[in-house]
């Protein structure tokens, strides 16, 4: 018997050894695998083991290392050739020219966002005192900064108590302070099957466990969510219900009143991530406001602004939450920085973050509209995303799908990078908020046309 399918060992003996710490262990598994192929433990051509061997060696579920697969082909690491395996690639990895994959909000027509940065910062280095900027600040954000974070909240519903907003350096930091302050290490967090790759790194670093909740066009089904909580115990479900990531689906407004009465009688945690509704010229009500009782709702400006902002708000159901809250932050990132919350605030305050926002929404539209002038029909989309979600109908996996599209030059977001569990959608995600400008992206989705026609008539097409 080959030794390989007992140790699932590469071709060389290479087994990866796995550094402690908090790191998610697929990204773990990355890290190791670049290590060795860097120092020469690994070379070109060396084929890795099967992702069951593997994932069986290391003692960790298959989806574990088939996301650690798709995160090393999308660093161009490893190469992977239906019928014969996965390989260690030649020469330096290189990110692709053409990018589909990262989802940041396009710069918006007519306005010089990096001029704006730069005027906005000497603008507040000259009104704001050295010791504000340059001192910490209490960890869930100063007075003036959570009364702004209130009045933005508010277009969502009525204005909320400063007592229960606290200010975050980015909606990651924000959902990590909430996971650690209302779960325990071990507990099971609800979500999509599908669900943003942010929260699958989190429960990882932080050694939660993720179950997923089935859905149906509408989105997550009241009767999976019954049946999931009560078979994993959980107290916790996280939403993404506007615009959502991966599949830019919005709840609407009835399936969201289905979900509060079954999270009322369940007594469920929602933890609502809403990074994308201020895109939309009227989106559903959220769920801070059907439910404030029991919602943590976290709101970014890095999709409907900039992540260079660092900044987000949370809105807690009561002062005593946002308290546990603020502990967890100052456990962890102490603070949002000072002088990014300055900035976001003063063009909160100003009116130029919803003039930018407006710009963002206008330019999402139109490179909609280009998508779907060039794609082939079948995607989900709404005309204000960032994001579309195009299924996958053939038997090509969408990993290998988007190996073929990295060897073109050109990056997208297969299914598995979003997957809880096993049991998924075989698709992928097209961001279309990175590339420079309109042309860049219309060469992007061209390419990625030319390579649709080639898989939809066979399940393994030759690049």
């Amino acid at each position: 018997m080959d030794s390989r399918k007992v140790t699932g060992e590469s071709d060389n003996g290479w087994l990866p050894v796995l550094a402690a710490g908090p790191r998610p262990v697929y990204l773990k598994i990355v890290d190791a695998l670049a290590d060795a192929r860097s120092d020469g433990r690994l070379q070109p051509g060396d084929r890795l083991p099967p992702q069951r061997e593997l994932a069986r060696s290391l003692g960790v579920d298959l989806t574990t290392v088939t996301r650690a697969f798709s995160e090393a082909r999308r660093r161009n690491l490893i190469d992977a050739t239906a019928g014969r395996g996965t390989f260690i690639t030649p020469g330096d990895p290189e990110e692709p020219v053409l990018d589909l994959g990262m989802n940041i909000p396009p710069a918006p027509a007519g306005l010089n966002l990096p001029a704006l940065i730069r005027t906005g910062i000497e603008g507040l280095l000259k009104r704001s005192s050295a010791e504000a900027l340059l001192s910490y600040h209490p960890g869930p954000g100063s007075p003036v900064e959570r009364a702004v974070g209130s009045s933005w909240l508010a277009a969502k519903g009525d204005r909320l108590p400063v007592d229960r907003v606290v200010v975050g350096s980015g909606a990651q930091a924000l959902l990590t302070a909430v996971l650690l302050s209302e779960t325990r290490e071990g507990d099971t967090i609800l979500a999509d099957a599908l669900t943003y790759p942010g929260l699958i790194g989190l429960a990882g670093a932080t050694r939660r466990k993720l179950a997923a909740v089935g859905s149906d066009s509408d989105g997550m089904r009241p009767d999976a969510l019954e049946a999931a909580a009560r078979r994993h115990r959980a107290r916790v479900v996280y939403l993404n219900p506007t615009l959502q990531n991966p599949t830019a689906l919005v709840m609407s407004e009835g399936r969201r009143r289905e979900l509060v009465r079954m999270a009322d009688k369940l007594e469920l945690i929602i933890v609502e991530d809403d990074p994308y509704s201020r895109l939309l010229a009227a989106a559903p009500p959220a769920f801070l406001n059907l439910a404030p009782e029991r919602t943590f709702h976290v709101a970014t400006l890095a999709k409907c602004i900039s992540p260079f902002l660092r900044t987000a708000f949370l809105a807690a159901p009561d002062a005593q939450a946002m308290e546990r809250i603020a502990a967890a932050i100052r456990g962890t990132t102490m603070m949002a920085p000072p002088l990014m919350t300055g900035l976001a605030c003063e063009w909160l305050r100003s009116g130029l973050a919803g003039e930018i926002t407006a710009g963002v929404r206008a330019e999402a539209q139109a490179r909609q509209e280009i998508a779907r002038d060039i794609l082939p029909k079948g995607f989900a989309a709404t005309s204000a995303s960032l994001h579309l979600w195009h299924p996958l109908e053939s038997q090509l996996r969408s990993a290998e799908l988007a190996d073929i599209a990295r060897r073109r030059g050109l990056a997208i977001s297969p299914a598995e990078e979003f997957a809880v569990g096993e049991d998924f959608a075989n698709g992928f995600r097209l961001a279309l908020g990175a590339m420079p400008n309109r042309e860049r992206l219309k060469e992007g989705l061209q390419s990625l046309a030319s390579i649709l026609s080639g898989a939809s008539g066979s399940a393994r097409p030759r690049v």
